[in-house]
């Protein structure tokens, strides 16, 4: 005779990170999987297949510094580096990451610019990433074949003033 059981659990908390079937849900998806270190759904929103690739455009500062390590960071570049730096934090402390005055803007039906300022403050137990990073990010986002938003460019910039590492360094310091 066969018995119900209580189910458990599932591994991870991806139930919370809805389809990103607008470009605004897909940005909300990045800002919550990168601040609750959740790689699989970082992962998920990024474009990966074989017509559109990922790419990522550092701060021009850090690309004159490092041009070997960013001319051709792709996707799995970016997951290298998010394992790698949500490993340097223990269980119970996270990354946090904001964006500040957000703007999207289509420019296509299957096409879309957010570009926001941002604010990442890292205390994790490793102290040589331990700072605040600060600039502007610029994403392109494009629709895929099943409908779902996707980052496919990121692009880092010094902000105004100048006076922060960007996230550039950051990638910098944790992948090299």
């Amino acid at each position: 005779m066969f018995q119900t059981r209580t189910p458990e659990e599932p591994e991870g908390n991806n139930t919370n990170f809805p389809p990103p079937t607008t470009p605004q849900i897909v940005m909300d998806n990045f800002l919550r999987s990168f601040n609750q270190k959740n790689l699989t759904v970082y992962q998920s929103c990024f474009f990966d297949d074989s017509a559109t690739k990922f790419m990522f455009y550092p701060s021009s500062d850090v690309f004159s510094v490092y041009p070997n390590l960013f001319s051709a960071w792709d996707l799995s570049s970016e997951i290298d580096f998010a394992k790698n730096l949500f490993s340097k934090f223990s269980v119970e402390s996270y990354p946090v990451l904001l964006f500040t005055n957000p703007n999207l803007t289509a420019f296509s039906p299957d096409s879309t610019i957010f570009v926001s300022d941002y604010i990442l403050d890292i205390n994790s137990r490793d102290n040589s990433i331990n700072n605040s990073y600060k600039g502007t990010a610029q994403f392109v986002l494009k629709i895929n074949r099943n409908g779902l938003w996707k980052i496919t460019q990121w692009l880092d910039f010094i902000s105004k003033n100048g006076d922060y590492p960007t996230f550039s360094v950051l990638k910098a310091k944790v992948k090299s």
